[in-house]
């Protein structure tokens, strides 16, 4: 438990990010409504404001009046709060299995840049000289990018700044990330978990921007999560974020060949699992987005309602320990049915044992090619809202 105390100079620089946020994100778009929402005088708002705008982070425009009657009754009608063109740009950068991307944007999300290669790595070398290309070109004639993010396969230690030993990732493992980045760019770079960086992407500017307490969970090969609890990203002290495909369903069940353990989510519902099942039965190989489509087939049907079933047990045993208030589905699963996510949904709110008052809602995340990637960016604009990272 940190004893440290909190300084003047520190929150002054919190409430200054927490209004970038609020603008950023359309929580907010007036000073008015910055006071409402923070909690704190319209004097200091617009002092915080007022920084910002000589700065170039923030910008005003008039707000359009609806009538001449409604501008009447309300009288002048608040200026418009903005980011600026001026404020600061954010580079990010995801190492993905099979390929890696890249993108420079601002603290919108507006993208400025955008690149993506795809290759079966080779080992670790051919990673990181992908990624400082992309990098390269993400930052050329640049002068205004003041932090890179990164995202990776997990696991991955986010204090250390290194990928361990992530599965299916062409053996790629203890690789240093941030510290040869921060050395050949001169910038401050932020690494964490590719799921996590995604539930932080959904908390901020998504389908979780009105939860306080978030589950996501990435479908795919390996099975990631992602946990934002009380408004911020899950983090522990080892550095070490979670893992819910490890998490074991049946103790005397199938035996991991990542981790070694018995049971594994990611041995019941990864979607090479699903793609197996699905080939044996049908006698063909199918990817995984064309059985999401074939919900008209009782065979694959089923595999499919087995998948959910076992993902409940996984997700129940979650929600028993930090009550969500709402779980979100990436990856593969923006291809499942609604049927499925309704299905999901109704198995955790019969099943879960606390505040069965509230219901816990399964939805999916709302950006989708792009998720990983500005999920990667959002690690280094997250530092801005934070109050950390400032020209």
């Amino acid at each position: 438990m940190s004893r440290s105390g909190v300084n003047k100079d520190y929150l002054k620089k919190r409430n200054r990010g927490l209004v970038l946020q609020h603008i950023a994100t359309e929580r907010c778009v007036s000073r008015v409504e910055l006071a409402r929402e923070m909690g704190l005088t319209k004097t200091g708002i617009s002092a915080i404001v007022n920084k910002l705008l000589e700065k170039g982070y923030l910008t005003e425009a008039e707000k359009e009046k609806e009538s001449e009657d409604s501008a009447k009754e309300q009288g002048r009608s608040p200026v418009r709060l903005e980011v600026g063109p001026d404020s600061p740009k954010y580079a990010g950068v995801v190492m993905g299995r099979g390929y890696a991307e890249a993108v420079l944007c601002d603290l919108t999300l507006k993208m400025y840049k955008y690149e993506r290669v795809e290759r079966d790595w080779s080992g670790a070398e051919e990673l990181m000289g992908a990624v400082c290309s992309l990098l390269d070109h993400m930052l050329e004639d640049r002068e205004d990018v003041i932090g890179i993010g990164v995202s990776t396969p997990g696991p991955v230690d986010v204090k250390k700044g290194k990928i361990i030993n992530p599965g299916y990732f062409h053996n790629i493992r203890n690789v240093p990330v941030t510290e040869p980045l921060q050395k050949k760019y001169g910038l401050p770079v932020f690494l964490d978990h590719d799921v996590q960086s995604m539930a932080l992407l959904e908390q901020l500017y998504g389908s979780g921007k009105d939860y306080e307490d978030v589950l996501v969970i990435g479908v795919d090969e390996g099975f990631g999560s992602g946990i934002i609890t009380g408004g911020r990203r899950f983090e522990s002290n080892s550095g070490y974020p979670p893992e819910i495909g490890h998490l074991s369903i049946d103790h005397n069940g199938n035996k991991c060949s990542m981790c070694g353990g018995i049971g594994c989510l990611e041995t019941y519902v990864g979607t090479e699992v699903i793609e197996k099942k699905v080939e044996a039965v049908l006698g063909k190989k199918k990817d995984y987005q064309a059985i999401c489509r074939m919900d008209d087939n009782p065979k694959v049907r089923a595999i499919m309602e087995e998948m959910i079933r076992d993902l409940s047990c996984a997700v129940i045993s979650l929600e028993n320990i930090m009550n969500f208030e709402i779980i979100l589905l990436g990856l593969g699963g923006v291809y499942w049915p609604e049927r499925y996510l309704s299905m999901l949904e109704d198995i955790v709110n019969e099943r879960k044992f606390s505040n069965r008052k509230t219901r816990t809602l399964v939805r999916k995340v709302s950006f989708l090619d792009k998720a990983m990637v500005l999920g990667a960016v959002c690690n280094a604009i997250n530092k801005t809202f934070e109050g950390e990272l400032f020209f």
